[in-house]
């Protein structure tokens, strides 16, 4: 009877999902809109013209080749045109380029983040996805930002970019970025046209002329397995497993079974397998979650997979056998988004609001630093400066009475470079250069008589 019931609510659920357009899981408030444009009321911020800062900055780089990280930061947080996303972006990147790259202060990444959520999606995903040329790491706050931002309008495959992000970086500390990271990935691949492996690289032409080029020493071929993967399925697999390890239970389970299938290790997936089945746990997995990983392994190379493949079938069919876990999987993910919502959402407004103070507080005071150091170098030229000029004015003054010294280390020196360079070559006299032709000595007598 229960499940005829389950079965009749199931497409229920589901077109009731479907009848809500711009589905979030986050609050209106949670974005703290109004206490983050409180940034502008300061009095350092509110007197700042981005584009002379700009300038200022670039000249700074371009004379010095460095830049000071809270001058970064106060650039990115007064930017509010879209004309100045280049400007920013090529900031980020002179920054970068020095040693004050490691100083660059918390308020700066989560400023870059807001400014390109709102203006530019795609050069944001550039600047978080090439983390060595820009140095920029959002925080759980902005994780989560962006995440419900791309739920809400359906942009599901760069929701999943953002949790894949989290799998790099090997952070599951909070428990919304956690729960919004599995959501996302789970949606992204009900429809993968938006974010499709890189395209392969184009076949060399043997007519073309080869351009051999000297190097000093060659890398050997190195994948890592993980920065170096591109491949979507295999990203958002890793992601599944990574999260999914956190999970003592069938949805953690699942995820784990698919994300390997996902990711291209059909070995390992077969050993967990096995092992569950072994274990005879009851409930081990979603029985929905079968017929998923069948579906991802249609289009798997069998001859490139090997047995391991095969294995990966067989072990398949003895779960097939098992008690397995009835119900909807994104039911049940969508109640761990809310769990993690409700008991986390608050604390986490508060804490911002609080940091938004923080930041202004600690961007003061590393411009009061920076202030000190500037005066300090000044004062320090200064007096560098007074030296020479009291050497200078006492070499003047006292040199009627050095006369003989001076004269003595002369010649030492004269000597000195006689000893290492040789005696001075004399020139002659370019006779032909000299030579005055008769006409003109001529013309010049008759002229003086």
């Amino acid at each position: 009877m229960w499940s005829s019931v389950r079965s009749s609510t199931r497409p229920l659920l589901r077109l009731r999902r479907l009848k809500n357009p711009s589905r979030t899981f986050l609050s209106s408030s949670y974005p703290c809109i109004d206490a983050w444009n409180k940034r502008f009321d300061s009095p350092l911020l509110s007197k700042v013209n981005p584009s002379d800062m700009f300038l200022e900055l670039d000249q700074k780089y371009q004379s010095t080749g460095s830049l000071s990280a809270v001058d970064v930061d106060i650039f990115a947080n007064t930017v509010r045109d879209d004309e100045r996303s280049d400007e920013l972006v090529d900031i980020l990147h002179k920054l970068r380029l020095t040693m004050q790259t490691t100083s660059t202060l918390d308020s700066t990444h989560h400023a870059v983040i807001r400014y390109f959520l709102e203006r530019d999606e795609k050069t944001l995903w550039d600047i978080l996805n090439d983390r060595l040329n820009y140095g920029i790491f959002p925080d759980h706050f902005s994780y989560n930002l962006l995440m419900d931002t791309f739920i809400k309008q359906k942009n599901f495959a760069s929701a999943a970019k953002i949790a894949t992000l989290l799998m790099l970086q090997e952070d599951q500390e909070h428990p919304i970025c956690n729960a919004l990271a599995v959501y996302s990935c789970h949606k992204y691949l009900e429809n993968t046209e938006n974010w499709g492996p890189p395209p392969p690289s184009p076949p060399v032409n043997p007519k073309e002329e080869v351009v051999r080029v000297r190097v000093r020493y060659l890398r050997n071929p190195y994948f890592d397995d993980h920065f170096d993967l591109t491949d979507p399925k295999h990203l958002v697999g890793k992601t599944f497993v990574f999260f999914g390890k956190s999970m003592d239970d069938a949805l953690g389970r699942s995820l784990i079974l698919r994300g390997y299938v996902l990711w291209g290790k059909f070995e390992s997936a077969a050993e967990m397998a096995q092992g569950w089945f072994d274990g005879n746990i009851e409930g081990v997995v979603y029985k929905e979650v079968l017929e998923l990983v069948r579906k991802d392994l249609e289009g798997v190379d069998e001859q490139k997979a090997g047995e391991h493949l095969q294995k990966m079938k067989e072990v398949m069919e003895k779960l097939q056998g098992m008690i397995l876990k009835e119900g909807d999987m994104e039911i049940q993910i969508e109640e761990r988004v809310k769990k993690a919502v409700a008991e986390r959402e608050k604390g986490d407004i508060e804490l911002q609001c609080k940091l938004y103070e923080e930041w202004e507080k600690t961007r003061m005071d590393h411009l009061q630093k920076q202030l000190i150091e500037i005066n300090n170098q000044k004062r320090i030229k200064n007096i560098e400066d007074m030296k020479k000029d009291l050497q200078v004015r006492e070499r003047l003054l006292t040199f009627f009475e050095n006369e003989e010294k001076l004269e003595l280390q002369i010649e030492e020196k004269l000597k000195r470079e006689d000893e290492k360079y040789g005696p001075p070559i004399e020139l002659k006299e370019d006779e032909e250069d000299n030579y005055i032709p008769p006409e003109v000595k001529q013309h010049s007598n008759k002229t003086h008589i």
